[in-house]
């Protein structure tokens, strides 16, 4: 695997792999890496022939508030993993100016309406630094396809939604969530967790199954969520959202509205946040 800390590394690299035939695929991620992420380079290598991961702490995407100093840094053992999964470069800038060089000329890219609601509620101009430093990974890499992660379901609109008009070439895939054995969904923030926290922050996934059994019941969205939040409260989980959605993410307001649906979920523990969500037919 090539290591490129700098852009004109990076340009050696590509322009190394871009000798042999096949497209590209591009993993953007923050490190610490564990198996979800490993399942989007899996997922990147099954549908082209050169895999490019990118390891950037994005500080463009963190409030003032935010983890971004404590945020998990493991590179040595993010190395070993993507040599073993055979990535062909790994990006990792050796600091902020590889990825965004004159600060003054930044191409901020807005998120509209859609990011400022669920998570962008609870984190303004999140989602604005995700699609900015995304729309910059994509410039200066110019995959053919891009892999993200079903987890941040909402993250993953909104990257869609971006490339559609900047890079309507550019094919989005999305990798399903990989689950811990007791469901919680695979994050570097779980590592914030004890093993007590861990199994409370289960809950999520339950209720969010126990949702879908309920809608498929018939049982009005208004009862579902009603529901939903008083199991978690009951557990001294409060949830900072919980909604019913359509696979776009535009809101529903009745249960006889058929198609695919997404339900999805936030909520604190201690001062980690768990999000998940959960597909399905209707």
């Amino acid at each position: 695997m090539i290591i490129a800390k700098t852009k004109y590394e990076l340009n050696e690299a590509l322009g190394q792999i871009s000798l042999s035939p096949g497209k590209l695929a591009l993993v953007p991620t923050m490190g610490n890496l564990h198996q979800g992420h490993l399942s989007l380079v899996k997922l990147a290598k099954l549908n082209s022939s050169k895999t490019i991961t990118t390891i950037f702490v994005n500080p463009l995407q963190f409030g003032k508030n935010d983890d971004f100093d404590n945020y998990p840094r493991t590179i040595e053992q993010d190395i070993k993993k993507l040599n073993d999964e055979n990535c062909d470069i790994l990006f990792l800038p050796k600091s902020r100016n590889e990825m965004f060089p004159d600060e003054t000329e930044i191409q901020l890219i807005k998120s509209g309406s859609l990011g400022k609601e669920l998570c962008g509620k609870l984190r303004p101009d999140h989602f604005d630094g995700v699609l900015t430093v995304v729309h910059r990974m994509f410039n200066i890499i110019k995959p053919d396809i891009a892999v993200f992660g079903a987890k941040d379901y909402q993250q993953q609109i909104l990257i869609r939604n971006m490339s559609k008009s900047y890079f309507p070439n550019l094919n989005i895939l999305t990798a399903p969530i990989v689950r811990s054995n007791n469901g919680l969904a695979l994050s570097s923030r779980n590592n914030y967790l004890s093993n007590e926290e861990l199994d409370l922050a289960s809950n999520l996934f339950k209720c969010l199954k126990k949702s879908v059994d309920l809608y498929q019941l018939g049982e009005s969205i208004e009862v579902i969520i009603k529901t939903a939040k008083e199991f978690l409260i009951s557990i001294n989980l409060v949830p900072d959202y919980y909604e019913i959605r359509d696979e776009l993410l535009s809101p529903i307001f009745n249960s006889d509205q058929v198609g695919k649906k997404v339900i999805l979920g936030s909520l604190k523990i201690g001062n980690t946040r768990i999000i998940d969500n959960i597909e399905f037919n209707s």
